[in-house]
């Protein structure tokens, strides 16, 4: 099947085909002759500029309220972390007037065993002082070591093959507050070995 196909071909430049260029301008004599049409473009321009304009202020009004709001949360969160310190320190000035009172009785009197009994009593007021501000002692003596919440600072060796990797002793205790680890304990491990 060989059909001969024609193509027209029209090349539209002004300077090639001036008929192009008569069409163009009768184009642009329609738009001129309605004018309603030319006018309702405008004014759908006009309005769509004026709701971008409305856009655009109601967004720059939002992110102004957001970041006041940031502010004032920022503000309330500080505040509230001012009145927790100052609760803290509230709780704890007696016990340092009594760490006071007890190093000036000892300076007169020199007495090991007042000192002594002196502090045993100002410790226990911290841990109760410190236990009602929610923190807590992590207890893993006789524990399978957790490096979660304790340091190895020593292996020691054990023959017993229950002990290994037990905490057999705490060197300095850790702490933790509610779930945030306030210092982790450092422990002494077993490590089983045959003797």
């Amino acid at each position: 099947m060989n059909d001969d196909i024609k193509v027209k071909v029209m090349d539209k430049r002004h300077w090639v085909n001036p008929e192009a260029l008569e069409k163009d301008a009768n184009e642009e004599i329609d738009l001129k002759r309605h004018p309603h049409l030319v006018a309702q473009l405008e004014k759908q321009m006009m309005e769509n500029d004026a709701k971008l304009k409305e856009y655009i202020a109601a967004y720059k009004q939002k992110m102004a309220e957001n970041d006041e709001f940031r502010a004032r949360l920022q503000k309330d969160v500080e505040k509230r972390v001012d009145t927790a310190t100052a609760g803290f320190f509230r709780e704890t000035l007696p016990l340092m007037d009594q760490l006071d009172m007890a190093l000036a009785a000892a300076e007169k009197t020199h007495d090991a065993a007042t000192l002594i009994t002196g502090l045993k009593m100002i410790q226990s007021g911290f841990v109760r002082t410190f236990s009602d501000f929610g923190l807590t002692e992590i207890e893993c003596e006789g524990k399978p070591f957790n490096p979660a919440e304790a340091e190895a600072v020593q292996m020691m060796p054990v023959n017993d093959l229950k002990k290994d990797n037990i905490v057999i002793e705490v060197a300095q205790p850790g702490f933790r507050m509610k779930e945030t680890l306030i210092r982790p304990a450092k422990v002494i491990v077993g490590k089983y070995s045959e003797f």
